[in-house]
């Protein structure tokens, strides 16, 4: 310091001077590094996960994250890869806050990328997985979809095929794009379930848009007559009935494979009598289409996760339209109704990680901490049960009919629950059919008859707010509610539910 006086003197400033310009230039740049890290944007932590599938690569070198959020760099080491569904933990990063869509994935040399939806916040770690296959890489978030992404991977569970559908406006489509899709079974030519369909569509279409949800999950149509569904067809189709979604089309035998996935069907059969006229042509209907009715909810990786058999309880008037295509038989068949807009609307929260329409329903719908609202009912052996003769007990109840898959599934877990929990009463509520067809079912079923009360009129689902089925809603001896669940069980999830009813 001090050789360098006499060449501050030189240049007419003195040293003090100078050196206080400088302290006060690294104060300001320190106090700017400061304000930058006040003001940094907010980050939350990301848990990477990888794994690799039959034929994938088996170590990765580095991920990114990109969406509305930005783009956001994990590099993790690169590691050797367990085989699915064993995971492999890569770590743990800081991401900023905010909405991803895509993730991409360095491989010798080259970037694979998949469509990811995953909402990282400041308050939650939040779990990515990315699963490495012959075909390149697939992608799932939160704990939930881990799981499942692992078990996908390790071939346990398979999503749709990949198929080359075609749009109303004669554009290429995929389903799958990283968001739930909601797919519907339909025709254009159908006269029974398919106008129930679309009108539960546009009632889901107008719902996810009030919730500013429109853009996060799909609805699509997809026909079982592509014979006559052409892209023409279904342009006509969607002026017709309001139809502002996809409906798809694809060759005929990779369209058959898509729905046998989804273990649906489909033929051309004549008519028994006289063809209704084509609403496009006005001419008598060539052939009738005889088909599974269905509405499925996919993940964003093309998984099956609910599927929905059966026609949909609209609870208002069809739609012009859409009422002018329905048969006189299947306006008189409406009591067959099996699920509503709400049943698959719950599907869908599950999938976007909302609140379920239990949570939004109205008071009168039954939730926790409500009373349980009582019923009389007759069983199969002719006695008449009710929910007060079970004051004292837990309770478990089941809604459930013998046409719903889940349900034929779930009863010999309820019966052995039953079995194994001689201090609870679990019911099983059958919904509309009569006795001759629920004793027929359940003959061979050992333990199942003595659970089955017969809800003929359906007048005590109405009371418990059961729209779709299955439902299961677990009471304590005090004759609370204390927890509901809509979908099928699993021995996990019974079990849950004992222990909440005080089993």
């Amino acid at each position: 310091m001090t050789r360098n006086l006499p060449a501050l003197r030189r240049l007419g400033m003195p040293w003090r001077v100078l050196l206080g310009a400088a302290l006060v230039a690294v104060l300001a740049a320190g106090t700017g590094l400061a304000v930058g890290a006040l003001h940094r944007a907010p980050t939350g932590r990301v848990e990477l996960i990888a794994t690799r599938a039959d034929g994938g690569a088996t170590s990765l070198a580095g991920v990114e994250l990109s969406g509305p959020a930005g783009a956001a760099r994990l590099d993790a080491a690169s590691r050797s890869l367990a085989a699915a569904p064993q995971p492999t933990d890569l770590g743990e990063f800081d991401v900023p806050v905010g909405l991803y869509r895509l993730v991409s994935v360095r491989l010798d040399g080259r970037t694979l990328s998949a469509p990811l939806s995953v909402t990282v916040t400041g308050d939650r770690l939040t779990p990515v997985l990315v699963a490495l296959d012959r075909d390149g890489v697939r992608a799932w978030s939160g704990n939930e979809g881990v799981n499942l992404g692992l078990l996908v991977s390790g071939g346990r569970v398979t999503p749709v095929p990949a198929t080359a559908f075609t749009d109303q406006a004669e554009r290429p489509v995929t389903l799958v794009d990283g968001r739930p899709v909601v797919v519907a079974a339909f025709e254009t030519h159908c006269h029974e379930s398919c106008p129930l369909y679309t009108a539960v569509l546009a009632d889901l279409r107008r719902t996810l848009e009030a919730r500013g949800w429109a853009g996060r999950v799909r609805i699509a149509e997809v026909t079982m007559d592509p014979g006559r569904d052409t892209p023409a067809t279904l342009a006509a189709y969607a002026r017709r009935t309001g139809a502002s979604w996809e409906l798809l089309t694809a060759d005929p035998k990779p369209l058959r494979v898509f729905w046998a996935a989804l273990h649906a069907s489909y033929r051309e059969v004549p008519y028994a009598g006289a063809a209704p006229l084509d609403w496009q042509t006005g001419r008598p209907e060539a052939y009738d289409v005889s088909h599974d009715s269905l509405a499925a909810v996919l993940d964003g990786q093309g998984v099956p996760r609910f599927v929905l058999p059966g026609d949909p309880h609209l609870g208002h008037a069809l739609a012009a339209p859409l009422a002018s295509m329905l048969s006189p038989e299947a306006t008189a068949a409406a009591h067959r109704d099996s699920w509503a807009l709400a049943d698959l609307l719950d599907r869908v929260d599950v999938l976007v990680g909302e609140p379920g329409e239990q949570d939004r329903r109205p008071e009168t719908a039954v939730r926790a901490g409500a009373p349980a609202p009582g019923f009389t009912l007759a069983a199969l052996d002719g006695r008449r049960a009710s929910l007060a003769d079970q004051t004292g007990r837990p309770v478990i109840l089941n809604f459930w009919a013998t046409w719903c898959g889940p349900c034929r599934r779930e009863l010999p877990l309820l019966a052995h629950a039953a079995t194994a929990h001689p201090g609870v009463s679990v019911l099983a509520l059958d919904q509309g059919e009569d006795a001759a067809t629920v004793r027929g079912f359940v003959a061979g079923m050992p333990g199942a008859a003595a659970l089955v009360l017969l809800d003929a009129d359906r007048r005590a689902g109405a009371e418990y707010a059961v729209g779709g089925l299955p439902v299961t809603v677990a009471i304590d001896a005090g004759g609370t509610v204390r927890g509901v669940h809509v979908g099928e069980l699993d021995a996990a999830t019974l079990d849950l539910l004992l222990k909440r009813a005080g089993a």
